[in-house]
């Protein structure tokens, strides 16, 4: 059996009539005579192009071949044809299944996605095929480097509004079923960022997935950036707003408040009660941090409500969250607090830290004028 076509110096047209001798050498069901319109040509290709997955060729040998369609996909003709051809070829591939041949189809289509023109408008549904493929094969860090850098690449280049909120919905999805989910956390947020007060119940129930996933990541402590995002504000009043704020600034007491009239909330949103629980443990010592350099064992066990014994192992937990920095004193029973992570940051710390920069800055002065009185006399 011939191997994949290699072009050297060949049109585009010839190349396509390669692509087909070949695909025909492999059992395909193509007519020998090639369509005049190379536009037809490539998509009766594209439709057969499986044929390779479904042969005892190397994977070397498919790729190859994948590439070569690729290659005379770049450029073709106009817009609308190549953005017609690339939907068709990542289509095709993406809801080819097969385990083995993942890696491969992943490989060929983000070699497609970096080839094309960045501001062809197939580029989008080119990416969602591409989120599919790596979700499946659990690769999605190979092709999603964070937002940034998906808004310089795609978001930013074709800003069709509804399309990039459907892309960044389905991107959360899969990173949250693929155990990413501080990143999807970060494509929730842009994508309430792309709605205004008046985007509706769409708007309204992507914040609710926000609040919800936000609240049952282990890893998110920081809840204060959603409330100022428009699509939240529209939830004011409600009782899943009152839960956020009570993550934002709340004690463990004021969720248990909560939650005994609000049970129903708390199961539909999908949420754990007890995983909620232990996270408000957690952030309730975090705001005791923020006020007191120094804890007292009896405080910590009336606030997050455990007994005497379970106090230092609470602490070591909350330590290894790196959320508070401090040191035991066992003897004393107390806890030194050296840092803490800010739940909220007001316009009264914003003042504190202006006056502690200017206070550090002006030491820094003294001590410059002091090294300069030290090099003079050293001198004379």
């Amino acid at each position: 059996m011939a191997g994949p076509p290699t072009f050297i110096e060949l049109s585009r047209v010839e190349q396509a009539l390669e692509l087909r001798s070949y695909l025909r050498s492999i059992g395909a069901s193509l007519e020998e005579n090639a369509p005049e319109n190379i536009e037809e040509d490539m998509l009766e290709i594209i439709s057969k192009c499986d044929a390779c997955l479904e042969t005892d060729l190397s994977d070397t040998d498919i790729e190859s071949f994948l590439c070569s369609i690729v290659s005379v996909i770049i450029g073709i003709g106009t817009v609308e044809v190549e953005s017609k051809l690339v939907t068709e070829f990542s289509q095709k591939l993406s809801k080819y299944e097969e385990d083995r041949f993942s890696n491969i189809i992943l490989k060929t289509l983000w070699l497609l996605f970096g080839s094309v023109d960045p501001k062809l408008p197939a580029r989008f549904q080119l990416y969602s095929d591409i989120i599919d493929v790596a979700k499946r094969n659990k690769q999605l860090l190979l092709v999603y480097e964070g937002i940034e850098s998906l808004n310089k690449s795609l978001l930013s280049i074709n800003h069709i509004k509804k399309q990039k909120q459907s892309l960044l919905r389905q991107l959360h999805s899969a990173l949250i079923e693929n155990g990413h989910s501080e990143l999807a956390a970060e494509v929730m947020v842009e994508l309430l960022r792309n709605y205004t007060a008046d985007d509706g119940k769409q708007a309204k129930d992507d914040a609710k997935r926000c609040i919800a996933s936000a609240i049952a990541d282990p890893t998110t402590f920081l809840f204060e950036p959603l409330l100022s995002l428009a699509p939240v504000i529209s939830l004011q009043s409600t009782p899943l707003h009152e839960l956020l704020v009570i993550f934002v600034s709340g004690n463990l007491a004021n969720y248990l408040d909560f939650y005994k009239g609000h049970k129903d909330l708390i199961k539909s949103l999908g949420l754990d009660h007890n995983a909620n629980i232990h996270k408000m443990k957690l952030l309730t010592v975090m705001s005791l941090a923020e006020d007191s350099s120094i804890i007292s064992f009896e405080t910590i066990q009336q606030q997050v409500q455990v007994n005497a014994e379970q106090v230092e192992p609470f602490l070591l937990e909350l330590f290894g969250t790196k959320l508070v920095r401090g040191r035991m004193d066992q003897a004393a029973k107390k806890v030194n607090i050296s840092s803490t992570m800010y739940r909220t940051f007001s316009k009264q710390r914003w003042q504190m830290l202006r006056d502690s920069f200017f206070s550090w800055r002006s030491c820094l002065s003294v001590i410059e004028e002091g090294m300069k009185t030290v090099v003079s006399n050293s001198q004379a």
